[in-house]
């Protein structure tokens, strides 16, 4: 991951290897959070939940995420959508305090076919909005923005991550004076999506056309009112820069880059995102590239711009590339409010993008993320072999936790590469839950190899304490 300034650490949690990440209960006023990849200030007003909730989360249409200074508008869309035949699941009635609402709200949208945000100035600065948009575009959900604001002054202080997942989306606008004008465009596009993942389902390929519909349609809208430079595709780019060379230094090419769409990314990201998102961009380049070269080549640029088969533009497989890393780092970072949830249902929205960025959430700089990082990605039951890669080098890692998650995970895989690895630390490390982990996780890969060596370590060791006690 690349590098960024340095920030005060948390407290680590307690790392059980039952139950690796502890989920939260109790849904407090957030506090300014730790964020290694891109800062949210939260401010100190941010929305706090009311306790009551719809209970019922199967077998709804629809989730609206809002802020509860927007409850009243917000039960005006509920009441209408459903007189309209869209059944909806919003978190204001029927749950007590006692149940676990923050897993509820990522048991809704995750169950849910349709995804509305209702957007306003307070729902942007909600840092619990943030992680639902989140959770929701990782999910491959279909997400409808619908305004009460206008956009100018919502994206004035829309973060960047949210303003990446949501940029490329129609938005609906709803004037509270005239609601039905834009409440009547929403409901159209509603069903039509309805109408659209029935006819997926039939086909029983809902997801992956589902996303190539959407990125057809993206490429669509976006085409024609793009700048020339940020049409080209990458072996355009290539040319202009690199031709006749089969290889660039990745340093020589982050500058580049940078330079050469320095007004696109200042208009985007912060200066400190720019280098966090171009690092990570050529650490993913290069790792389609089978030597420990530090130089890129036009395939490996070409390779990442492919995407289901077809050549990407350059600028739009990178803004998809952040996408994805903004909205991984909110549903996983370890201040996250659904991060729980997600962990617990990856197997519900499996996709490449989700896993390629859990493994670059392993070379972030903050330990517990790295730690979260390497239990999602077992969960995942993605076994390629750049996962096992990224995986064995969580057990070098100078973090015990992140040692020991990695130990689990490649236990629950029952990667056999990571045998001999795991036998130099069950017998070496100096933290004896990284030991415990590494013993666990060998007893779950197990075979003839891990039988034969912990036999014999166990005998010598026998033998090393018969000794002792002799002299």
């Amino acid at each position: 991951m690349g590098s960024k300034p340095s920030t005060p650490r948390p407290k680590k949690e307690t790392f059980d290897s039952k139950n690796p990440v502890k989920p939260q209960t109790k849904r407090t006023k957030d506090v300014k959070s730790e964020n290694t990849f891109a800062p949210h200030e939260v401010p100190d007003d941010v929305d706090k939940p009311d306790l009551n909730r719809q209970d019922s989360v199967s077998n709804r249409d629809l989730m609206i995420s809002y802020s509860h200074q927007d409850k009243e508008i917000m039960a005006k869309l509920r009441e209408s959508l459903e007189k309209n035949g869209i059944s909806v699941w919003v978190d204001v009635v029927g749950l007590t305090a006692g149940v676990d609402f923050l897993s509820k709200i990522g048991e809704a949208i995750l169950d849910a076919k349709l995804f509305v945000s209702l957007l306003s100035t307070s729902t942007v600065k909600s840092k619990y909005c943030q992680d639902e948009v989140a959770l929701a575009y990782i999910s491959q959900k279909a997400i409808f923005p619908v305004a009460i604001q206008s956009q100018e002054e919502i994206y004035a202080i829309m973060d960047t991550g949210m303003k990446l997942q949501l940029a490329s989306l129609e938005w609906t606008f709803l004037n509270p004076d005239n609601f039905d004008e834009g409440f009547n465009d929403l409901l159209s596009k509603l069903k039509a999506e309805l109408e659209f993942q029935a006819k997926e389902a039939e086909l029983g390929n809902q997801v992956k056309e589902r996303l190539k519909h959407r990125q057809r349609n993206f490429q669509r809208q976006k085409s024609d009112l793009l700048d020339p430079h940020l049409s080209e595709h990458p072996d355009v780019y290539w040319d202009k820069f690199y031709k006749n060379r089969e290889s660039v230094e990745f340093n020589q090419f982050a500058e580049d880059f940078q330079k050469y769409y320095k007004d696109d990314l200042n208009k985007m990201y912060p200066l400190d995102d720019q280098t966090w998102l171009i690092n990570n961009l050529i650490e993913e380049v290069i790792m389609s590239i089978e030597s420990e070269s530090k130089h890129i080549t036009k395939k490996s640029l070409e390779d990442f711009c492919t995407v289901d088969g077809e050549l990407q533009v350059l600028w739009q497989r990178v803004t998809s590339y952040a996408q994805d890393m903004y909205a991984m780092k909110d549903v996983f970072a370890m201040e996250s409010t659904v991060r729980v949830d997600a962990i617990e249902n990856l197997g519900k929205y499996q996709s490449v993008s989700v896993i390629e960025s859990l493994r670059d959430l392993l070379r972030n700089e903050n330990a517990n993320t790295r730690a979260v990082a390497a239990v999602s990605l077992a969960k995942t039951g993605n076994q390629d072999k750049s996962t096992i890669n990224v995986l064995l080098k969580c057990l070098n890692d100078k973090d015990r936790l992140v040692r020991e998650a990695g130990c689990l995970a490649l236990g629950h895989m029952k990667a056999k590469r990571a045998v001999p690895r795991l036998l130099h630390l069950w017998r070496n490390d100096f933290i004896s839950h990284v030991r415990e982990a590494a013993q666990a996780a060998l007893i779950q890969i197990g075979g003839d190899q891990v039988d034969k060596a912990m036999h014999i370590t166990k005998v010598l060791a026998e033998e090393i304490r018969l000794l002792t006690e002799e002299n």
